[in-house]
């Protein structure tokens, strides 16, 4: 397009304009490089009078029909960048009866299959959107290439306004959407507030190294600024949307039994996202085809509501559907197994709570032969699930699985820690839980078992994997896999340890030799320390004495390590030295408490405040054990 008659259309240099005109009307049929005549270029900039000049040029007209090199008119354009005057010429010039017969302007499609009310739906501009509908009733029924229709768009754009126009003033309307899915299914995926909803996603996701390598107070503050405004936000949108949902529900009570192509209809969607308020509508207009009806991985609303945590909702379903409690998937899993392998404790609780759960469901078995119990031991999402199955008289703590293992077998062929695993297997046997058969007899003797001599200790002088369990020639994997660290990882242990004892024996050695309040410089006792007879001090010296053999004893294991050559030996000393230099640092931080507290003895306040800090230490430090 030459550049004076693009300048003039965008500037409305109407002179200009006619000028051309009375020169060479057709140089207004030239086009820029993306296709676009000069009606496309006034409905960019919603420039009416310029676009009324240019129709009024009687060759000039057919313009309006014209598609650029993506298929779009200029009411496409219009409709998409809202220029509701520019947009109301081409529907009026539709209808003037002075451009050709062919298919009329309002219903033409670009490349996409998009009309020009796609457009201005997905857009939200709600006028242009009631002047197609007012011109041509049945534009809401078309769908484009994706299978979309008006409507779909607008309730996925979350254009509640153009929806609602759709759904109350048009004559006709389709609820189709992409992917097989409804205007419906759109609404309640919409109706999550996208912050709230993306903030629990990133919670999920977070880890303490993210805090390491993402370090940003900056945006830290930004963040929690979301807060307030976002719930608010959010609880707004959940009764908009929810009133929406009934309206569509009035309109098309079908598309609540519709499916997508996951098998998903809106009641599994609602139940996945925890939408309570929509779920209560819906369960008002479902009946049991839709509670039994099966996602692609034959999971019911049951099954989701379980996987999900959403024990409201499943509490729900429970007593409106009791004939669905015991449906299995494609993998044979009740919600039961769905609820304990997501770690979802609050409907653990529940299920183990109601009376619609009898023995066979609490202990059925899916396709592997697994129990609840041992997808709980196998995932170990949630030590409380854990330890609310083993108390409970009904779960069978005996069940095999296919590959004849029984829950203490899988938690001998687990990776823990000697105490925890010793701990567990302990708790569980106690509780009724037995080993296999298989597992149970040692060929070898009462007080060895062959791969605990053997595998065990070449596993542990090669560094290799713990986890590795070694076979025996029946085929029985031997229960050893405790947690074992390699080589490296012991060195980098007893580097760290070797640095922190160090520093505890050097500051405890010059505190042994700089007593709190000072020494007597006269008389009898000069040279001794002045605070000798404070009960406090007292346990200063002690707790510095025991802080500095604590450390002392350590750095000497240290030493002699250093001659050990099987790894072993190496990690019995690296526990020695760890478990000794934790023992110096509490020793060390009581008797700074101590040193302090007897310094400030006619502060009481100050020696309080004091004392209260020194204790949180040891909160934190029992905090860590803990854990």
């Amino acid at each position: 397009m030459d550049h004076e008659l693009y300048e003039a259309v965008v500037t409305g240099d109407m002179a200009t304009i006619h000028e051309f005109a009375s020169r060479d009307a057709a140089s207004f049929l030239q086009l820029t490089t993306e296709g676009d005549n000069v009606l496309h270029v006034t409905a960019k900039y919603n420039l009416k009078r310029m676009t009324a000049e240019i129709i009024r040029i009687p060759p000039l007209i057919s313009l309006v029909n014209q598609k650029n090199s993506k298929g779009d008119t200029p009411l496409h354009v219009a409709a998409r960048l809202g220029s509701f005057e520019t947009a109301e010429i081409f529907v009026s010039c539709a209808n003037s009866g002075e451009m050709e017969t062919g298919e009329r302007v309002i219903k033409m499609v670009n490349g996409v299959h998009d009309t020009a009310l796609h457009e201005a739906a997905r857009n939200g501009h709600l006028r242009i959107v009631e002047l197609l509908i007012r011109e041509d009733p049945e534009l809401p029924t078309l769908v484009n290439g994706a299978g979309e229709s008006p409507l779909f768009i607008a309730v996925d754009k979350k254009h509640l306004k153009v929806a609602e126009f759709i759904l109350k003033d048009a004559q006709v309307f389709s609820f189709a959407g992409r992917n097989n899915m409804n205007a419906l299914h759109a609404a309640v995926i919409r109706s999550q507030d996208e912050v709230l909803r993306l903030s629990s996603y990133m919670t999920k996701i977070r880890s303490p190294m993210t805090y390491l390598t993402n370090m940003s107070f900056k945006h830290s503050f930004k963040i929690s600024s979301f807060g307030p405004s976002a719930i608010i936000q959010a609880a707004f949108q959940t009764y908009f949307y929810t009133e929406f949902a009934i309206l569509l529900l009035e309109k098309c009570l079908t598309a609540l039994s519709e499916a997508d192509e996951l098998g998903w209809t809106p009641l599994h969607y609602a139940i996945h996202f925890g939408a309570v308020d929509i779920f209560r509508v819906f369960l008002e207009h479902v009946d049991s085809s839709v509670a039994h009806k099966r996602d692609k991985q034959g999971m019911s609303i049951i099954h989701i509501a379980a996987r999900e945590g959403e024990a409201g909702i499943l509490e729900g379903l429970a007593y409106a559907f009791p004939e669905s409690w015991d449906l299995q998937d494609s993998k044979g899993q009740t919600a039961f197994h769905l609820a304990v392998e997501r770690g979802k404790l609050a409907c653990v609780k529940f299920i183990l709570r109601t009376d619609r759960s009898h023995l066979g469901f609490i202990n059925h078995q899916d396709n592997q032969g697994n129990t609840a119990l041992h997808l709980a031991t196998i995932h170990g999402n949630n030590q409380q699930i854990f330890e609310l199955l083993i108390k409970d008289a009904r779960v069978d703590k005996t069940a095999t699985n296919t590959e004849g293992l029984t829950v203490i077998d899988i938690l001998m062929l687990k990776e823990f820690g000697y105490f925890e695993k010793t701990w567990v297997t302990m708790n569980l046997a106690s509780t009724g839980g037995l080993q296999s058969l298989e597992h149970a007899i040692n060929k070898n003797g009462r007080k060895t078992r062959p791969t605990e001599s053997t595998t065990n200790q070449q596993q542990a002088e090669t560094g290799s994997d713990a986890g590795t369990i070694g076979a025996q020639s029946n085929k029985n994997p031997e229960p050893i896999a405790f947690r074992k660290p390699s080589s490296e990882q012991l060195q980098n242990i007893a580097s760290i340890n070797l640095l922190v004892t160090t520093l505890i024996a050097t500051v405890s050695f010059a505190a042994g030799f700089t007593m709190p309040g000072g020494y007597k410089s006269d008389g009898i006792e000069q040279g001794m320390a002045i605070l000798s007879r404070n009960s406090a001090f007292r346990v200063f010296v002690i707790a510095n004495a025991l802080a500095f053999c604590f450390s002392a004893t350590s750095m000497f294991l240290h030493y002699c390590k250093s001659f050990v050559e099987k790894l072993d030996v190496h990690a019995f000393y690296t526990y020695l030295t760890t478990l000794l230099t934790s023992y110096a640092i509490t020793a060390m931080v009581i008797a700074f408490v101590s040193g302090t507290y007897a310094v400030l003895a006619d502060t009481p306040g100050l020696a309080k405040a004091v004392l209260s800090i020194g204790c949180s230490f040891f909160g934190l430090q029992l905090l860590v054990y803990l854990k």
